[in-house]
């Protein structure tokens, strides 16, 4: 639940595309050229856990709101969920689970998406449809990081009991949004999440 496609039409993800590969607590991504380092503590998802948690929110979604729901599914063509990283595991925590999500989005094709915060644009209309109950800081600012230009959203989110803050961290690179998402609920979480991020190197 936490990044919607931006987009309706439904555009196949290229057939030698790269999701990546995590080693000795490091993800590095050839066809992005990145790279970034993660705590060790926390807990890394396997492609087939990050699809089982997308396919419950895309339900949840479905059973609030149809039109929602179309549109996760379609995006799941075009969308590349590259990385999940949770501070504990999902099955032994009765809390909010912090979280970062790396999310790569075909945007070839749609030539109004120039840059970050265009896609962020697209999907905070997509995210306030949710039944999360976003509210969004009125500006969207900038971060550079290692040499790249990265736009930042910030909200807020209800979550069951949990009032939850977000940051979408976007660039576009090579013909994709790249969006790094962050999800906390106290400035501990926020201060390891943003580690990562200071992290991060593209070549």
């Amino acid at each position: 639940m936490c990044v919607i496609s931006c987009k309706k039409e439904v555009k196949n993800l290229p057939e030698d595309f790269d999701f990546g590969e995590v080693k000795d607590n490091t993800y590095s991504n050839p066809y992005f050229g990145l790279t970034f380092e993660y705590p060790a503590d926390w807990t890394q998802q396997s492609k087939h856990n990050i699809k089982a948690v997308t396919d419950k929110g895309e339900k949840y979604l479905a059973r609030e709101n149809t039109k929602m729901g179309s549109i996760l599914k379609a995006s799941q063509i075009n969308t590349a969920y590259l990385f999940s990283l949770f501070r504990y595991p999902i099955k032994e925590t009765k809390t909010y689970n912090a979280s970062l999500s790396v999310i790569a989005e075909n945007v070839s094709g749609t030539p109004n998406i120039k840059r970050g915060r265009d896609y962020l644009f697209n999907s905070k209309e997509l995210l306030k449809q949710t039944p999360a109950q976003y509210q969004f800081e009125d500006n969207i600012d900038t971060k550079a990081i290692d040499g790249e230009t990265f736009d930042i959203m910030r909200a807020k989110a209800t979550y069951g009991a949990y009032n939850v803050q977000q940051e979408f961290y976007c660039v576009v690179r090579y013909g994709f949004s790249l969006s790094f998402i962050l999800s906390y609920t106290n400035e501990t979480e926020k201060a390891a999440l943003h580690e990562i991020l200071n992290s991060i190197k593209l070549d």
